[in-house]
């Protein structure tokens, strides 16, 4: 059995640094279109630096994958604690559903980078059939995650999913990254979350319905 030793604070801080790099080339050049000399003059590294710590591209790809998703479940846990005091003194079901929406947002940053690399490496996914697996595995946990926020959310104004939560979460997600895509384009007076405001309360509503009190 072969034991992996611990990384060095030096090895941990030089793979930080490379994938701090990528993540900004990758924002702005696509994960396509990147290259391996980008990521290098980014983190002001030589190849040889870069590549005593990663095999290749893709797994620097793979490893910013999973940074990303980790970044936005960070973003879920501090929502799920905010939701249960804001639901629990919401004065009707309109007004908790609003503060369930709010919180769902806010697991969107409006930042042009955070939206930029979302977008490449899911394109990346598409375009590359084989990442798209390690982009499914990341992506799948933190939509689960997700899931079992927005279940537990509807509870706590007393409803249920009537089709499957993860599909909810697809829709919610599209229209929350679309809301916030579009305020980006059109500038900092936009308001980023018009869409989701407008439209997440009715579509919850719509493909939610009460809880039914056991029988007896």
């Amino acid at each position: 059995m072969v034991i992996e030793e611990p990384r060095s604070a030096r090895r941990e801080a030089t793979r930080t640094r490379v994938l701090d790099a990528a993540r900004i080339v990758f924002a702005e050049k696509g994960v396509i279109g990147a290259t391996i000399e980008d990521i290098c003059d980014q983190a002001g590294f030589t190849r040889g630096a870069v590549y005593s710590n990663f095999a290749d591209k893709d797994e620097i790809v793979r490893e910013v994958m999973e940074r990303e998703h980790q970044a936005l479940l960070d973003h879920i846990t501090g929502s799920i604690e905010l939701v249960e005091a804001e639901v629990a003194s919401a004065g009707s079901l309109e007004a908790a559903v609003g503060s369930l929406v709010n919180r769902i947002v806010r697991t969107i940053p409006l930042e042009r980078q955070v939206t930029l690399i979302a977008t490449e490496l899911e394109i990346m996914a598409v375009r590359r059939p084989d990442l798209s697996g390690s982009f499914l595995a990341v992506n799948n946990a933190f939509r689960e995650r997700l899931a079992e926020f927005l279940v537990a959310a509807m509870a706590r104004v007393g409803r249920e999913p009537v089709v499957d939560p993860l599909d909810i979460i697809d829709a919610v997600k599209a229209i929350g990254e679309r809301s916030v895509r579009r305020a980006l384009i059109e500038g900092p007076d936009a308001d980023p979350d018009a869409l989701s405001e407008a439209v997440l309360p009715v579509v919850i509503l719509a493909l939610s319905r009460p809880i039914e009190a056991p029988a007896g």
